[in-house]
């Protein structure tokens, strides 16, 4: 049997979290403000932006920067998709719930989706059903497939859902439908302003510090010349300083 390939930590989560991620933006039906995703042309990859976009995914910029990271996610949406494909169920839990015991040492945690979102019902189910079987497991997601999500009872105990701002469906958080929310600010002012603390190791994502909503410092590759792009300048040479004045 095939399996999925996952990954345990990155520069901001412990080894403790495994991590699963799919295609960026190709699997993000709910996705406005961040849209991006990567295509081929040619022998060449391009990065294609929403027509609303106000600033580039970090997933799809990291998917335009190194092949294997492309690759993988692609080799794990094309997996998955076979499953949803035949509308089979069972087979897509199995597949999920196999590739997590096969990584399972030592995990406390699972991160689903450092890439991409959940595309289709019958998927989301799957993983709902996966966090049924690992009840010791801490399982979390960011989300803009809000639609998909009509109420959190649906939801198992140890599956935390943040509804990410930036979707075609904020008026959803806005009505309280997500107590827990997350939105990507230009700065630290910004957040602030908002009255929002700023996350920065996914702990505002399942502990209570996280259940009135939380913010999250724009990063990655941002389109030359866009107020994005500025912003992110302004952060780093703000960190910087940070640090020298440490």
């Amino acid at each position: 049997m095939k399996l999925l390939k996952m990954s345990k930590g990155n520069k901001k989560l412990p080894k403790t979290t495994l991590i699963y991620s799919h295609s960026a933006g190709l699997t993000c039906p709910g996705a406005n403000s961040c849209k991006a995703f990567v295509t081929i042309k040619g022998d060449k990859k391009v990065l294609n932006r929403g027509n609303e976009s106000l600033f580039t995914c970090f997933a799809a910029s990291e998917e335009l920067r190194y092949p294997n990271v492309y690759k993988a996610r692609k080799y794990n949406f094309d997996l998955i998709n076979s499953y949803v494909l035949k509308n089979d169920l069972k087979g897509l839990t199995n597949l999920i719930n196999h590739s997590i015991q096969s990584n399972r040492r030592n995990i406390t945690k699972v991160r689903i989706h450092e890439s991409g979102d959940f595309y289709n019902r019958l998927y989301l189910e799957a993983w709902k059903n996966v966090a049924e079987l690992n009840k010791d497991l801490i399982f979390y997601c960011y989300s803009k497939s809000l639609l998909f999500f009509p109420t959190n009872r649906s939801i198992p105990r140890n599956l935390y859902v943040t509804a990410s701002y930036g979707s075609k469906y904020d008026f959803l958080i806005d009505r309280g439908y997500f107590k827990r929310f997350s939105k990507v600010v230009f700065s630290e002012e910004e957040a602030t302003k908002l009255g929002l603390s700023i996350d920065k190791d996914d702990s505002h994502c399942y502990e209570d510090k996280g259940k009135n909503g939380f913010a999250l410092l724009l990063h990655g590759m941002q389109e030359k010349g866009s107020a994005s792009a500025e912003a992110l300048k302004l952060i780093k040479r703000n960190k910087k300083q940070l640090l020298e004045v440490k």
